[in-house]
């Protein structure tokens, strides 16, 4: 639906509905169904007369497609080839994120968001969907940050394996005491073992940061989103998922109610997400009275969250 009102040249002229069809289309691809409805103009101007025409494709899953219904099924004339080229990079992002590849995904968008915002700027109608390819470029970021979580907590349980417990500690120091000629080599392994330590902590301090900033751009996409989609309640949604993953939780829960208040039919979805952050806060403040703070208290809770 987003290509067709996207790339329509003039959307006055064209109405796009989704349907459900009561039986299987001919078509065995996986692409969607189009029905191509053309009518007359009734005496008031509105495009609900007579039909004139109609046409059904199958198999429409690319742009190329789409536009290729526009120009010649419905011969509706040329369309703005910067529109086809940010909504193609769109839905390709969105290939490569259901592809579990964040990154590529996040590379394509970005190349989407700056030729809509560009076309915009120069075009009153039809707008491109700059709020929608916020939001996808925000969970592309989320699931970013996922990938850099999962590798932060294996960097942490590496970095304690090689951290001797008080117990060895105890048992070298007496080694050392009862056999002065091990000393140097006990010594030796010790400062050892602490070069590899301080690497491997710089390697989590360098993950969490990147953990961090995949977050922060997450967030900053879903508000700018909801500031654009101001009625679509799952663009509430996501940015209280990502202002929660910052530990902003205040602010999470107010997102969440909002989303709810736009869209009921999320209440399942939201099911829990009120309760975790409540759960999350009692975690922080565990953390906070245990002596953990700043970049410590950070850490901790994104490797145990």
């Amino acid at each position: 639906m987003e290509a067709f009102i996207s790339l329509s040249p003039t959307s006055e002229n064209v109405r796009v509905y989704p349907a459900n069809w009561s039986k299987q289309s001919k078509s065995k691809g996986k692409g969607h169904t189009v029905r191509c409805i053309r009518r007359r103009r009734s005496e008031s101007g509105a495009a609900d007369g007579e039909v004139v025409s109609a046409l059904e494709v199958g198999n429409v899953d690319s742009i190329e497609k789409v536009y290729r219904i526009i120009t010649e099924h419905m011969k509706m004339g040329e369309i703005n080839q910067k529109a086809c080229e940010c909504l193609k990079c769109y839905f390709q992002g969105n290939e490569r994120l259901d592809e579990d590849q964040p990154t590529q995904a996040i590379t394509l968008y970005n190349q989407a968001l700056t030729t809509a915002r560009d076309h915009n700027n120069k075009q009153t109608t039809p707008k491109l969907p700059l709020g929608t390819i916020l939001m996808k470029r925000a969970t592309a970021y989320l699931r970013r940050a996922a990938n850099h979580r999962k590798l932060l907590r294996i960097l942490v349980r590496d970095l304690t394996d090689t951290v001797p417990s008080a117990s060895t500690i105890k048992i070298l120091y007496q080694t050392s005491s009862t056999h002065p000629a091990l000393a140097p080599s006990i010594f030796q392994r010790l400062i050892q073992d602490s070069k590899l330590q301080q690497t491997k902590f710089r390697q989590i301090r360098y993950r969490h940061d990147m953990y961090e900033f995949a977050l922060l751009h997450a967030a900053q996409d879903s508000l700018q989103a909801t500031q654009l989609l101001p009625t679509n309640g799952k663009a509430w949604l996501l940015a209280g998922q990502c202002l929660a993953e910052l530990r902003k939780l205040k602010e999470s829960n107010q997102y969440y109610e909002r989303a709810l208040e736009l869209d009921p039919s999320l209440e399942k979805e939201m099911k829990g997400v009120l309760e975790r952050n409540r759960k999350s806060q009692e975690f922080i403040e565990v953390a906070k009275a245990s002596g953990f703070s700043g970049d410590t208290l950070r850490l901790a809770l994104d490797v145990a969250a």
